[in-house]
């Protein structure tokens, strides 16, 4: 991931690939509890809700480049909230409508978007550095993956 820095209204959020942004400073741990996804989705509907309903949100994965340009897009016609909310609703598309190349992705973005521990990210890497992931079923074979979680996850992935 690239540095970059967006300018969302009055918020500014920093972003690179040595930094996770702030609204993931969580990554470490695996699985969001059930009460961060349930406010995030309120901010998501608060946020996004006048234009948007959250099928719509969670029907359309893009990338985190294209997630943030999209944010920015909604602010620059109009969509207004906290500093919370906005942080809130780009955590939630990073974790749940996020695409990802697992080929190329970088281990940080991988325990994000995977939802997997990073032992697991890394060994996502060690194996791509000797043999390219094919398909999903490619990608399950890694220790300590869970295949469940992989396929819920299966329309966000790519091995190009």
């Amino acid at each position: 991931m690239r540095r970059r820095r967006v300018r969302i209204g009055l918020i500014s959020f920093a972003m690179g690939a040595t930094a996770l942004p702030v609204w993931v400073g969580h990554a470490s741990s695996i699985q969001q509890d059930r009460s961060e996804i349930v406010r995030q989705q309120a901010s998501v509907k608060a946020v996004c809700g006048s234009c948007h309903n959250l099928e719509m949100v969670d029907s359309a994965p893009r990338s985190y480049d294209a997630w943030i340009e999209t944010v920015q897009a909604m602010v620059d016609r109009g969509a207004t909230g906290t500093d919370e909310q906005f942080s809130d609703v780009l955590d939630y598309l990073h974790h749940t409508v996020t695409t990802i190349n697992v080929n190329a992705a970088e281990p940080g973005e991988l325990t994000i978007v995977l939802d997997v521990p990073d032992s697991v990210a890394r060994a996502i890497v060690a194996r791509r550095a000797a043999r390219a992931f094919t398909d999903l079923a490619d990608l399950k074979s890694v220790r300590g993956s869970d295949p469940a979680r992989l396929d819920e996850k299966a329309r966000l992935i790519f091995f190009r």
